[in-house]
């Protein structure tokens, strides 16, 4: 693998009216991910995932808790061969004002979570919804 391992991470945002933000990202097909990004040396879980967050998106947020973590090798969605291991965590956010990095994500919708379960969502995110289902 051109990167070794790689520890990975992203957030499921939730808004004031309990919507959650999905992103549609080009190294993902072009299918609908949570932000996020690579972990940094010296950085925990929730610290980085938060940077990457506000890097993405331009949104403020608040971690919560981490609630579900995998590996995920040579993903046929993936733009390039990969190993990763992730994380993904639930953060909470008071702005509605998104502004995308748009050298990493094309574009965003807030929607409810079976409304995401019905978009084109890239397997490591519908695993993660489906996870944060099951804890309601």
């Amino acid at each position: 693998f051109p990167r070794d391992i790689e520890i990975v991470t992203g957030g499921l945002i939730r808004n004031k009216e309990g919507k959650f933000l999905l992103t549609k990202s080009p190294k993902w097909s072009d299918k609908w991910v949570v932000p996020g990004g690579h972990i940094d040396p010296g950085e925990t879980i929730l610290e980085g995932t938060r940077r990457e967050l506000e890097e993405e998106t331009g949104l403020k947020v608040k971690p919560l808790h981490t609630f579900y973590f995998g590996e995920l090798i040579n993903s046929p969605e993936f733009h390039r061969p990969a190993h990763f291991v992730f994380f993904t965590s639930l953060f909470e956010t008071d702005s509605g004002s998104v502004t995308l990095d748009e050298r990493e994500l094309s574009d965003y919708h807030w929607v409810t979570l079976d409304e995401a379960l019905a978009m084109n969502l890239c397997s490591p995110t519908r695993s993660a919804i489906l996870k944060y289902k099951t804890l309601l």
